[in-house]
């Protein structure tokens, strides 16, 4: 959260708002792009899951290093494959600039980006088996000394008024490191071994894969749904209107963040309850955690609104002003966010994924032709307040009416 606010108020007085969006955009490209890991990653967390429950330390260890092993090699592919595409995608038509000597710039950043991608990929599935293991406590331990090297990190670079490949190292470069030290962890306990590392990949890689697909199929849908609001921002109303767009975002992670946090390792608790045939404690935990979610992002939502603008103004020394209108459209798709993201710790955790592939596709079809007409025509509040309302609709007939009884089985 520190990182969050610092990323701000320390770099918006130098960069201005429109290298800031240039920034901003580049880093919504991780969540754009996890779908590159193939699925791989979610899968893993069920995998570990499942293993451990049945207390086999050997399929424990061949699951982890074969999972792992698999996404070190698609790492370094997904690296290169970026790397090749940053001089062949028109930039100047993603990212609308009016400064055109920061293409220079863009273009060096996007090639630190994707090598510090393919690391995150990979960094990213350890944090996968942490929380399959019900221990993500731990991950978030290093993800908190990850952040605090970041902010030491930052605060030396934006001394210096550094560009914005540094800021990207400062960022996810520091925190994807940090993340290696669970990989010394998970040696030390026996449950990582590079002995036999091909083997085991070859091994794990083809069960992966299988399980992973109905995951690939989602995080694209997530990628297209979600992650390319700050790519459509920029194509239609230019990189400025992201720095906008971003700030009011990070403000509402305040609301959401720490609920996203409590609910992240239910995943797992929900796969071994599953497993187990604990339906109690599915349906107990699945209504205090909907409940929970919802009640506290409305309350700091509410809180936000009021005081919003007055945070905003200090956070970034007056250089970028937020309409109370725009304030309000973005807490109602954070709040509903915060819940979908709760329900799918359940769906996900209780491998009911077949499910949410036709719900996805749908939003899809109906939210992205709309919030291009919105944002064209009526100004990136009315895209908000269209999606949060297309969200909310489409995922209540789906799991409310269609798949209703699905759900009850697992429940009830």
């Amino acid at each position: 959260m520190l990182v969050m606010v610092f990323t701000v108020s320390l770099t918006v007085p130098y960069l201005g708002s429109e290298r800031f969006g240039v920034w901003m955009t580049i880093a919504s490209f991780v969540g754009m792009l996890t779908f590159l890991d193939l699925g791989v990653g979610n899968a893993l967390t069920n995998k570990v899951a499942q293993v451990a429950a049945g207390k086999d330390s050997a399929a424990l260890k061949t699951t982890i290093s074969g999972g792992l092993g698999f996404l070190l090699l698609l790492g370094c592919v997904v690296s290169l494959l970026l790397y090749g595409l940053v001089n062949v995608l028109p930039w100047h038509h993603l990212i609308k600039l009016k400064d055109v000597t920061l293409h220079g710039e863009l273009l060096f950043s996007m090639g630190v980006f994707a090598v510090l991608f393919g690391l995150n990929l990979f960094t990213s599935g350890i944090q996968r088996i942490f929380a399959g293991l019900q221990r993500s406590f731990e991950a978030h331990l290093i993800s908190v000394l990850g952040s605090l090297f970041s902010l030491l990190a930052l605060w030396i670079f934006t001394r210096q008024e550094a560009g914005i490949p540094y800021l990207l190292a400062a960022t996810l470069g520091i925190q994807s490191l940090a993340n290696l030290n669970l990989l010394l962890i998970l040696i030390r306990r026996n449950l990582f071994s590079f002995r036999c590392l091909i083997f085991n990949t070859r091994l794990e890689s083809r069960s992966l894969l299988h399980v992973g697909g109905l995951f690939f199929i989602l995080q694209i849908g997530t990628m297209v749904g979600w992650g390319a609001d700050s790519l459509i921002i920029s194509s239609t109303l230019g990189a400025a209107q992201v720095a906008v767009f971003s700030i009011v975002q990070r403000l509402f992670q305040l609301a959401t963040q720490p609920m996203n946090i409590l609910n992240a390792p239910l995943w797992a608790a929900y796969a071994d309850a599953h497993s187990r045939g604990d339906k109690e404690f599915i349906k107990r935990t699945l209504k205090k955690s909907l409940i929970g979610t919802g009640g506290f992002c409305l309350l700091i939502s509410a809180i936000l609104l009021m005081v919003g603008d007055f945070l905003v103004e200090i956070w970034t020394g007056n250089e970028i002003r937020i309409p109370v209108n725009i304030l309000f459209a973005y807490a109602s798709w954070a709040t509903f966010m915060a819940i979908g993201n709760a329900l799918a710790m359940f769906l996900n955790g209780c491998s009911i994924v077949k499910q949410q592939v036709p719900t996805v596709m749908i939003f899809l079809v109906i939210s992205i032709p709309t919030k291009l007409f919105l944002i064209n025509f009526y100004g990136l509040e009315a895209m908000l307040i269209g999606q949060a309302l297309i969200y909310l609709i489409i995922t209540s007939v789906s799991y409310g009416i269609i798949f209703r009884k699905k759900l009850s089985e697992i429940c009830v």
